[in-house]
Parts: C-alpha cells; sequence; structure tokens
C-alpha cells in the first residue's frame, strides 16, 4: 500500500502528486519532474519570512537558491507559489500560529513544493511565530526530504 496523506485542501490534483511522489514503484511516476534538492549542502537553511496574509516578506539566499527564484521576484508573492498546500490556510488566528499546521509539522508531515521550472519536490517546514511590536509573522525553514 502507498504512504499517503491527504491534507485537508481544495486541490485533488496535489493528492495525487503527493502518492506520486511518494511511491517512486508506482507506473506513470513523476520522477523526471522532481528536482532532489537533499543532495545539495546548504550553508544556512532556506527560509522564508511570511506576513499573516501569507505574503512573502523575505526569502533568505539558500531559499533563492532552492526555490530559483531572486528575493525580488519573491516580494509580496503569496507562498502558495511555493508551497501550494497552504493555499487558503489562515496562518495566524488572534496572534497565534495556525495549530494544525504546527501538529502537521512536529510530526513531520511532508509539504509539497514547486520550485520556478516546475519542479515539484517534498520537504518538512518548521514555523516560528515572530512579533514585530504587535504585527506577526511566519519564519518558515524549509527542509528538503
Amino acid at each position: 500500500s502507498s504512504v499517503t496523506s491527504i491534507l485537508h485542501n481544495k486541490y485533488f490534483h496535489q493528492a495525487i502528486i503527493r502518492e506520486q511522489v511518494m511511491n517512486p514503484a508506482r507506473e506513470n511516476n513523476v520522477a523526471s519532474n522532481i528536482d532532489s534538492p537533499s543532495r545539495v549542502e546548504w550553508q544556512e537553511p532556506p527560509m522564508l519570512t511570511v506576513d499573516e496574509r501569507g505574503m512573502i516578506c523575505d526569502c533568505s539566499k539558500a531559499g533563492e537558491k532552492l526555490f530559483g527564484y531572486s528575493l525580488k521576484d519573491l516580494v509580496w508573492q503569496p507562498v502558495s507559489k511555493l508551497l501550494p498546500e497552504l493555499s487558503g490556510i489562515q496562518l495566524v488566528n488572534n496572534g497565534r500560529f495556525n495549530s494544525q499546521l504546527g501538529f502537521l509539522s512536529r510530526c513531520g508531515q511532508p509539504f509539497l513544493a514547486i520550485n520556478r521550472l516546475g519542479n515539484i519536490f517534498l520537504n518538512n517546514l518548521h514555523f516560528v511565530l515572530l512579533n514585530y511590536s504587535g504585527e506577526y509573522a511566519i519564519r518558515v525553514i524549509v527542509q528538503p526530504c
């Protein structure tokens, strides 16, 4: 049986891609479309800083390299451009981080990511809630699987 985990999201095709990514023996695999960033040694972890609305405010150099975008191309773009499973998810509510995302992160649930070339890969996400004088942001640390 396939190791498949379907998140509550509105995109059924993501569940199909997730199953194909996590089960490489399956026929019609998308392996030719999957980048393998885990073979690259990073000096710093790939990180994104995202505001409460899910818009990218900052990206580390390692994040730029992993996703294939420059910082100027990412600023004020929705995080779902890179991490489609975060589409439509409220990240912060009343100063608290989304508990379901925190739970999935702690459990090691892999999330889909898409780079500039359209390559799909799995990664673990770690979230840190930041508070700048009452304004909240989330640091997303990306760990390719």
